[in-house]
């Protein structure tokens, strides 16, 4: 029976034990949120809410104790001045563990370790997102646009018209790829009908 034992030993010995919450730590540190299996990120989470709690007291000695456990002055210097900061009216609570969808391969609960207070950095937009926000402006060919622009009027104004441009546009795309391969392969079993 494992009445009182603390710590959850994960099927490692000390060591690799160890190593392995330092990894969990280092990476969390790094990415502000990192995908493991849940018992594994429930013990890592009190290793990081421990470093964190040193890296509010901003001290020579904290420093140098989490130096012992994270080994990187880049990473100390994150956690001492940019993760800690945040929490500096917190006390406690400072990663969460969520639990996920469960491993294909063996079955196992996986679980979602991260910051609470976490830097969100956005991403660039794509050309996906660029056309949406166009709404309504119709790709045209680059012929048509540069004949547009050359007449100097507004493409509603001119005779052709931008809406008639981008009906003759579909129109030439759907006869491209509508008749074509189809109608060949329609031939083909109607002569073998035959």
């Amino acid at each position: 029976m494992r009445h009182r034992r603390a710590v959850n030993k994960l099927g490692r010995n000390t060591s690799n034990r160890k190593a392995l919450m330092r990894s969990l730590v280092r990476s969390l540190f790094i990415s502000e949120r990192i995908s493991t299996n849940y018992v594994k990120a429930k013990e890592a989470s009190s290793l990081a809410d421990k470093l964190i709690s040193l890296g509010k007291k901003n001290t020579i000695t904290s420093k140098k104790t989490a130096i012992e456990i994270l080994g990187s002055k880049e990473l100390i210097n994150k956690l001492f001045d940019d993760i800690a900061p945040r929490y500096a009216s917190r006390n406690g609570g400072y990663t969460r563990v969520l639990q996920t969808v469960h491993r294909k391969g063996d079955g196992s609960k996986m679980g979602l370790l991260e910051l609470t207070e976490r830097v969100v950095i956005e991403k660039p937009s794509t050309k996906k997102s660029l056309k949406k926000e166009k709404e309504g402006k119709p790709d045209l060919p680059a012929k048509e646009k540069k004949e547009s622009d050359k007449a100097g009027e507004p493409e509603s104004q001119q005779p052709g018209g931008a809406k008639e441009k981008v009906k003759d546009y579909a129109k030439s795309k759907k006869d491209k790829h509508g008749k074509g391969f189809f109608k060949d392969l329609r031939q083909y079993f109607k002569r073998k009908s035959m």
